[in-house]
């Protein structure tokens, strides 16, 4: 008798968990849609491979800058405003992008990035005050509806950017419309709440957590895998044209991997919040990583995929997996918060360069498969970081002892 109350209680928490997963279905889709774009805008506006991954690494580096501002986006108000303001500011964004010039398409991948990282730090917020105990499930829920998403985002902007003479703007549509009915439930819902709960600011950064190895090392295990991720994600449709694909082709394929991989990795929160050390479990994620990638360089049109579906499984546990990180090695709340705050600054800091050095590899070389060394390299890399960052240890600072 003890099965069906488990299972009842996970479906209210899923049931009023609706409102972060309205908002997590916007959180992705702006920064995926451009990398199957990249190869019209690279056409329309003559633009180098380098210069274009910014538009990449201008959102991400709005992530790193604003997880060092994080504290101060409780003034704004309570969590349930903070999203909701977030939710507009990035439709905005998308819908200046849609309009706009070549500086505005700029312009507005900041914007994106920055309505993003608020929704970073917000929603993890919002399920630690509305259901703590269900975290692990709610967290796996929401960061798949993200990729999920994203994916869709991926599979239809090729085909909506040849519909109509709009071109690649149309892409941008069907996200905007999104953005806009997102925007306008979570202002509905907003009005329905008589109070708010309040963002916790953290009164301090623990400062002492940057003379800690085991801090630095989850801030590397984060941002080697954001680098590896925001580094092949930009250009991999691109790559995949220059391996036998057509790029709508590129799109479906990469759509379908991610969404093959956000099925699996969906419960990787849950099931790893069960666990104490994640050093193997880690290690063997980079390794999948490094391989998947090696599978590409050598191969060609359809024997790739079996290496993308790879790829897509060992991403999707290595995202959420350096978030429970934060929470598994830590031991106060507040530090947990500033624990987050510092790989996520690190982490994102490092992963603004990956595009960049990949579009800069390959306009040096003319070479996508040299890019994708760069690639392996950080996956050889990730072995060992993983393994040190996933110590059941737990980083202990001296106002604890």
């Amino acid at each position: 008798m003890g099965r069906p109350v488990d299972s009842v209680n996970n479906r209210q928490a899923i049931s009023k968990s609706l409102p972060i997963f309205i908002a997590a279905v916007n959180m992705r889709t702006g920064i995926a849609i451009m990398s199957p774009l990249m190869p019209i805008l690279k056409e329309e506006y003559h633009l180098s491979s380098f210069l274009l991954s910014f538009l990449t690494s201008l959102s991400v580096l709005a992530f790193a800058a604003s997880a060092l501002l994080m504290p101060l986006i409780g003034k704004i108000g309570g969590t349930n405003r903070v999203i909701a303001m977030a939710l507009i500011i990035l439709t905005l964004a998308m819908f200046i992008r849609a309009v706009g010039n070549v500086p505005l398409l700029f312009f507005s991948s900041l914007t994106v990035g920055i309505a993003i990282a608020v929704l970073n730090f917000s929603l993890p917020v919002w399920v630690k005050e509305n259901m703590p105990e269900h975290s692990g499930l709610i967290t796996g829920v929401y960061i798949t509806m993200m990729v999920v998403f994203a994916n869709i985002a991926v599979a239809t902007a090729a085909p909506l950017s040849r519909a109509t003479s709009w071109g690649w703007r149309l892409a941008m549509v069907p996200w905007i419309v999104v953005g806009v009915l997102s925007s306008a439930w979570w202002l509905w819902r907003n009005s329905k709440i008589s109070s708010e709960l309040h963002i916790a600011i953290p009164t301090k950064f623990h400062r002492e957590l940057l003379r800690k190895p085991g801090a630095w090392s989850i801030g590397g295990f984060f941002g080697i895998q954001a680098m590896m991720g925001y580094g092949s994600g930009t250009w991999m449709p691109t790559i995949l044209v220059a391996k036998g694909f057509t790029l709508s082709h590129a799109g479906f394929w990469l759509s379908i991997t991610g969404f093959a991989g956000s099925a699996v990795g969906m419960g990787a929160p849950y099931f790893a919040s069960k666990l104490k050390d994640f050093r193997i479990l880690l290690s063997v994620i980079a390794i999948a990583m490094t391989v998947s990638f090696s599978g590409i360089v050598f191969g060609y049109g359809g024997n790739i995929v079996p290496w993308l579906f790879l790829s897509s499984f060992a991403f999707a546990f290595a995202f959420p997996l350096s978030l429970v990180l934060t929470v598994s090695r830590s031991v106060e709340a507040e530090e947990t918060r500033s624990l987050s705050i510092m790989a996520q600054g690190v982490g994102y800091s490092m992963a603004t360069l990956a595009p960049g050095i990949v579009g800069g590899i390959f306009d040096t070389t003319q070479n996508w498969n040299n890019a994708l060394y760069f690639i392996i390299g950080l996956g050889v890399i990730l072995i060992g970081v993983g393994y040190v960052a996933g110590s059941p240890e737990k980083i202990i600072l001296k106002s604890n002892v």
